[in-house]
């Protein structure tokens, strides 16, 4: 089933008043994944120069998040101090991460600190240490792991990053059935489509006037296979496991409108199971009604623990009519379920920056804006101006579209026009 844009909310994020915004920390590393964006050239940065920063970004983003990258952050030395400081301008921090090196110990820190959420990197596609070789069903044990540790820390929420690939698109059942199984202590999930800088003779890059050679790039790849899920793809492997999938809003492309970069469906129930899907109007009302309170979108909420009061927005949303059905017809054949709390747990598919028709397509109301020279630029792009001074254009494309090559030849089934990423990693292109 195709996916119709009518029935869904198109989020309201702006380069200038935006749900969330990046800081980064450090570019080093204690992993080395394929197709990784981020090269190591400067270490960590100084806290003195990222203090003042965190404050500006608040101010050009009016961002209600921050999240905190890498490389790794928690190699970085006063990671603590970060987290505090983004906490003390009133925002939510969040720390995108590969879980190596947390504990129960410093996840308690960094919930003192004021750490608002984990977005743990994990899937198969990384080099990781005793997970070599193993399935993404495999790699639901090691996210239990990091669930485990953050619910005894208690106090922060957990999601995950997973970057799917070609190989793994198969997997999505398995990885959708462990969250729901784990809906009172994972509170999202975001779904990476791979993508990376493509290598073909017919595509050339240029930084301004000047060509470039973009194989000094550690993540440019001349395997176009690799890039071909695309959200489209993801939401019908979903739908035929669980036909009442049901997304609620979504962000197009900049250059390419019909592509779905963001595509979000909240889910709501309690420890006995689904109750059902936030409609669009209910997401609406969120984040105008965040907006009018606060001056910020909503990024996502500070407790997830919704309970009974969601119910309400059933006036407005058919998709909560449809949840309180649900939980009624669950409460009148064993009413002492009543006393179970009702979660929200948030499912977004993503597809990153890519070329289609010889132009870059980005998000269009970028979550992940950063600082570079003082200017607001997407992060996933960062490494372009570090290495070359400034964003890759492609030149001498030959028009493309999904499902076909830069030859312009068919290569399917698969979906996707070759794709560009500034640094399209299986562990850092997940970083939204």
């Amino acid at each position: 089933m195709p996916i119709d844009r009518s029935a869904l909310y198109r989020l309201p994020w702006s380069r200038s008043d935006c749900a969330g915004a990046w800081v980064e920390v450090t570019d080093a590393c204690d992993l080395h994944c394929p197709g990784c964006y981020r090269h190591r050239i400067s270490g960590h940065r100084a806290f003195e120069e990222l203090e003042p920063e965190i404050g500006l970004l608040r101010r050009l983003n009016n961002c209600d998040r921050i999240a905190i990258a890498g490389g790794e952050p928690l190699l970085y030395p006063r990671i603590i101090d970060v987290v505090a400081r983004i906490a003390e301008e009133g925002l939510k921090p969040v720390l995108l991460t590969n879980g190596e090196r947390l504990t129960v110990e410093l996840a308690r820190e960094l919930r003192r600190a004021g750490l608002a959420k984990y977005h743990f990197h994990v899937d198969s596609g990384m080099r990781r240490p005793g997970w070599e070789d193993k399935t993404e069903a495999e790699m639901n044990e090691l996210r239990q792991h990091y669930a485990d540790v953050v619910w005894e820390a208690g106090g922060v929420q957990c999601g995950y990053n997973i970057t799917i690939f070609p190989a793994t698109l198969q997997y999505l059942p398995d990885i959708l059935g462990w969250a729901r199984a784990n809906l009172t202590k994972v509170q999202h999930l975001s779904l990476i489509a791979f993508r990376s800088i493509p290598i073909a003779n017919d595509i050339a890059y240029t930084v301004g006037d000047t060509a470039v050679d973009v194989t000094r790039l550690q993540h440019a790849t001349a395997a176009l296979e690799m890039l071909d899920v695309t959200v489209d793809a993801m939401y019908e492997t979903i739908r035929t496991w669980d036909p009442s999938f049901a997304p609620s809003a979504y962000l197009p492309g900049t250059s390419a409108p019909d592509t779905h970069k963001f595509l979000v469906a909240v889910q709501v129930g309690s420890r006995h199971g689904l109750h059902g899907y936030l409609g669009a109007r209910a997401v609406e009302c969120v984040q105008v009604g965040h907006h009018l309170v606060t001056g910020r979108y909503c990024a996502f909420l500070r407790n997830p623990r919704v309970g009974m009061k969601l119910l309400l927005m059933g006036l407005v949303d058919p998709g909560v009519r449809r949840i309180a059905g649900n939980v009624w017809r669950m409460l009148l054949r064993r009413p002492v379920r009543a006393l179970a709390p009702l979660y929200t747990q948030s499912v977004s598919l993503q597809q990153p920056n890519e070329i289609v028709d010889g132009r870059v397509n980005l998000c269009d109301g970028c979550l992940n804006m950063m600082l570079y020279g003082g200017q607001l630029i997407p992060s996933c792009r960062l490494d372009e101006y570090r290495l070359f001074g400034g964003p890759l254009e492609p030149a001498r494309v030959t028009a493309m579209r999904p499902g076909t090559s830069p030859s312009g030849t068919v290569r399917a089934p698969s979906l996707v026009a070759a794709q560009m990423r500034t640094g399209g990693s299986p562990s850092r292109s997940t970083r939204c």
